[in-house]
């Protein structure tokens, strides 16, 4: 009978344990990129959709005919629907017309 190789065992063990710890840290770091990527394009579809609300605040023109209020109800809602939609998207896109 062939005596046991402890420190052999217990060095492959590590070289087993060190494998699978940076397994798992390979594992971690993709999907916290992918989150981190769908994070920073929903924060930015977000903060577009709230340019566009902003924007008719800073260009606003006394003199130009203003639309008709129901024309500007409709404009309103369709705007606070896509900030709502940019803001709760995982997969934000351009909305096409």
């Amino acid at each position: 009978m062939q005596p046991i190789d402890i420190p052999s065992i217990e060095q492959q063990a590590r070289e087993l344990r060190a494998a699978e710890i940076h397994r798992v840290h390979d594992l971690f770091a993709k999907q916290a990129e992918v989150v981190g990527h769908l994070a920073t394009a929903s924060t930015l579809a977000g903060l577009n959709a709230v340019s566009q609300m902003l924007r008719p605040l800073f260009s606003w023109n006394p003199q130009a005919h203003t639309p008709s209020s129901e024309h500007h109800f409709a404009q309103q809602l369709e705007r606070l629907n896509d900030a709502t939609r940019a803001l709760f998207s995982w997969n934000p896109q351009d909305r096409r017309p």
